[in-house]
């Protein structure tokens, strides 16, 4: 499930464009397998077949479509050096 908080709903009207979610890149190694976390960017996807447009809390959100529906997961924002970005906050490496 997937969900924004009131800080991130409040930045995205602020800006007053879509968000996408980045699909997931699998790193394998010969012991090792991680999916890092995707990152959340403002705008259209590049590669918008890929992706699934969802309203979510009234935010039109793309989606991936290989994207993990059964983690609780919010877009949230955080602020670093005085730039305000949104990311996904309950990732777990896969």
């Amino acid at each position: 499930m997937l969900t924004l908080t009131d800080d991130a709903l409040a930045f995205i009207a602020e800006r007053r464009q879509p968000i996408f979610i980045d699909a997931p890149q699998t790193i394998e190694s010969c012991c090792l397998e991680i999916t890092p976390c995707p990152g959340v960017r403002f705008g259209r996807p590049r590669r918008p077949d890929q992706h699934t447009l969802r309203e979510i809390q009234g935010v039109e959100v793309f989606v991936p479509h290989r994207f993990p529906a059964t983690q609780p997961l919010a877009i949230r924002t955080r602020r670093f050096l005085g730039r305000k970005f949104l990311f996904l906050d309950g990732w777990r490496l896969a």
